[in-house]
């Protein structure tokens, strides 16, 4: 979500200066943002509020450290992503991604959705088809690599230009819309391994 520099200057300085409302403001216009990316990166609901509340009290204790408002975005969306990154090396250590099963439920925004594949005659909307193909590229998303899972998250899903993913990764435009391309090619493979 895109906000105008007199909400980063005026919000952002009160927030820096210890404002509750103002933290109260932030939270409100980005914590939507938050939950989305850890939602798709770890691709479980629970783990996905748990995390944005861990994202936001980062915040909280850190904004005084910020120099510059306009870059605001980017700080968050890098807190974000160091969260996820632990997170998921965490939630690996204990086993918590080892159950593959097509009878577990995946979590999207709308809620767990079991994996099963329905039969297109029991249910004909495209609505729920539409749901079952979020459901499987999310499945997708997460067997791919940490990099790519985030460069697929914040290009294709939260709509960063590659110039913004570049300075979040420190890399190049070109070699940012390479690893995307390859990172695109790789979630193909591996949704046609799955069967879809």
């Amino acid at each position: 979500m895109k906000t105008s520099p007199k909400f980063h200057k005026e919000v952002i300085e009160s927030c820096k200066a210890g404002d509750e409302k103002a933290f109260g403001e932030i939270v409100l216009t980005y914590q939507r943002k938050v939950f989305n990316i850890a939602l798709r990166i770890l691709g479980n609901m629970e783990e996905a509020k748990d995390l944005a509340q861990e994202v936001f009290l980062s915040v909280f204790q850190s904004i005084k450290d910020l120099r510059e408002e306009d870059k605001f975005e980017p700080w968050l969306t890098q807190i974000t992503l160091n969260h996820c990154r632990n997170r998921w090396r965490y939630l690996k250590r204990r086993r918590f991604f080892n159950s593959d099963s097509l009878e577990d439920p995946i979590e999207t925004e709308e809620g767990s959705m079991p994996k099963q594949v329905s039969d297109p005659s029991d249910n004909p909307e495209i609505h729920a088809e539409k749901k079952m193909i979020r459901q499987w590229i999310q499945r997708g998303i997460l067997k791919l690599k940490e990099e790519q899972r985030e460069l697929i998250v914040l290009r294709d899903l939260q709509g960063l230009s590659y110039e913004e993913i570049g300075k979040l990764f420190s890399l190049p435009e070109g070699t940012v819309k390479s690893r995307i391309h390859r990172a695109r090619m790789d979630l193909k493979e591996i949704l046609e391994r799955m069967g879809y």
